[in-house]
């Protein structure tokens, strides 16, 4: 079955767009004011989950498990085991069996709660991925804990994303009267509801194409041509950097692929981030990039702006991997956003050698020619 979707709000290029050489869009910083209203509004929406009866916020992730396509089970709550909801991802190639722990929490979670689901994951006979989510957020070391393992961690400023992308609009409802009242600063109380920590919000990089074919989607952190590590490729094999700031995640039904980028949360070193298209060649050794017919990157930049698109040139039969484009970050600290194809016959190996990245021979083909340039910008 594909995974390809209807996106309706992608509309065909129109003349102007096919003229342009070069298209933009940028993620940029709130104006005061504006930041402000958004961030009480996300503070409220947040609380409203922290103040919602336990049984009914488990019961709303097992809801929202099975709206992402999952089968679900809740847990018996004195026998738990520290998992709260199980489910089953029938994705023939990412499925399997998840288990999930729901932490209420006004602060940020400990390092320890995550180490101890790993743990519960280890010795669970079925369970094959483990997923944390919280109200709160996660600090640093909890990021680099998980990093290469079968673990994700969902924040509150994630948790509300999903919930309004799997249409769960009324859960906030009562977030829209008054939102600016109160705890601007993102940690005040308003009308008695408690205080809450809040994780900055990241963007939704979504990669759309047609067809039948399979494509991963892959990122490189890099400061100008390099990568800051190995560890900053973020593919299906590392599903995110160190810290956390980019991350590969599954349940984004409108589109085909998704990252999620914390442009703020970047390291500082970093000034560019590279996004490259790969067919899978391991499980389908014939596979080119032909199939990836009207590509187009969505950034949703928070639950609560309008998406920007840009559409990209349908890839070659002559080549596995493409490179689609870059974000640079100029010396305001804003991110541009530019179409910088290029094709690659070698595959993401040869793609993210480019930037400097190691591989292992035995993770893909030998090395092959320069990447063939499409579009440099």
């Amino acid at each position: 079955m594909s995974r390809s979707r209807k996106l309706h709000r992608l509309s065909t290029p129109d003349t102007d767009e096919r003229r342009a050489q070069r298209m933009l869009f940028r993620h940029l910083r709130d104006d005061t004011n504006a930041d402000r209203g958004r961030m009480a509004r996300r503070v409220r929406e947040l609380q409203l989950l922290l103040a919602m009866d336990p049984v009914e916020f488990e019961r709303l992730i097992a809801r929202l498990m099975e709206a992402m396509g999952m089968k679900v089970e809740l847990t018996a709550r004195s026998r738990d085991g520290g998992v709260d909801v199980r489910g089953l991802d029938t994705d023939p190639f990412r499925g399997g069996n998840v288990i999930v722990q729901v932490k209420r929490y006004r602060d940020t979670v400990a390092p320890t709660a995550v180490r101890d689901l790993y743990g519960t994951l280890q010795h669970d006979g079925a369970a094959t991925k483990a997923v944390l989510v919280t109200t709160s957020r996660f600090g640093p070391s909890s990021h680099q804990f998980v990093a290469g393992k079968p673990v994700t961690l969902i924040n509150g400023a994630e948790l509300v994303g999903l919930l309004k992308h799997h249409g769960f609009h009324e859960v906030f409802a009562a977030a829209q009267d008054g939102a600016g009242a109160g705890a601007a600063d993102g940690a005040g109380e308003a009308d008695g509801l408690p205080a809450i920590e809040v994780a900055t919000e990241p963007a939704r990089l979504l990669l759309h194409w047609t067809g039948e074919e399979e494509y991963d989607i892959a990122a490189l952190v890099c400061r100008g041509n390099a990568a800051l590590s190995d560890e900053h490729l973020v593919f299906y094999n590392n599903g995110s950097t160190p810290d956390g700031s980019v991350r590969l995640v599954t349940g984004y039904g409108d589109a085909n692929a998704c990252l999620m980028v914390d442009f703020d949360a970047l390291p500082a070193e970093a000034d560019r981030l590279v996004i490259v298209a790969a067919a899978d060649t391991e499980n389908h050794p014939g596979a080119t990039m032909a199939g990836f017919g009207g590509p187009a990157l969505i950034l949703e930049a928070g639950a609560d702006q309008p998406a920007s698109v840009v559409h990209l040139a349908d890839g070659a039969e002559t080549n596995t991997a493409m490179r689609l484009g870059r974000f640079d970050r100029d010396e305001a600290g804003d991110w541009d956003f530019t179409p910088a194809l290029a094709g690659y016959p070698g595959g993401l190996r040869q793609a993210v050698m480019a930037y400097g990245v190691e591989v292992d021979e035995a993770d893909g083909a030998d090395a092959v020619d320069e990447a063939v340039e499409v579009v440099e910008a």
